[in-house]
């Protein structure tokens, strides 16, 4: 047997070999998604304060109850103004609006039948002198105070 190529064998492999070296390779299809849509989530509007709008009516209770927390709360605001005017200083003082929030919440003991919950707003004012239309409102704070009714009266 001879171990010489074939001419015909080698005719037909520099074919297949000059014609992979001079075709360009097939070109390579690129499939792009498109961008992502873009999703803009708005944050549903921010609920007021009690500082930023009138206080709700009461809530919860009965009429006797919701009546004596009432009365108590008007007078704890007092005293909170009272405490607040005797810190006051020539250049900052703490004053208490007039508006505030009471909720009575039902518990499940008979000794204190209800929580009162009592929200009202602090609002912090830088001062030029002792009198109050040289103060500037600075900052605004809300309060959440809990009482509990216990043998017909609010405790705290």
């Amino acid at each position: 047997m001879s171990t010489r190529p074939r001419p015909l064998v080698l005719a037909l492999a520099f074919a297949a070999l000059s014609a992979c070296e001079s075709a360009p390779p097939p070109p390579v299809e690129r499939v792009v998604a498109p961008p992502a849509a873009t999703t803009i989530v708005t944050p549903p509007p921010a609920e007021l304060t009690i500082c930023q709008r009138d206080a709700k009516p009461t809530s919860g209770g009965d009429a006797v109850t919701v009546a004596s927390f009432e009365e108590f709360s008007r007078g704890w605001v007092k005293k909170m103004r009272d405490v607040a005017n005797a810190k006051a200083s020539a250049t900052a003082r703490t004053t208490i609006r007039n508006s505030f929030e009471m909720e009575l919440r039902p518990t499940n003991s008979a000794q204190a039948p209800y929580v009162g919950v009592l929200t009202y707003c602090e609002i912090g004012n830088s001062c030029t002198s002792l009198a109050p239309h040289t103060c500037t409102a600075r900052t605004s704070t809300v309060v959440k105070e809990m009482f509990r009714y216990q043998a017909g009266k609010w405790v705290y």
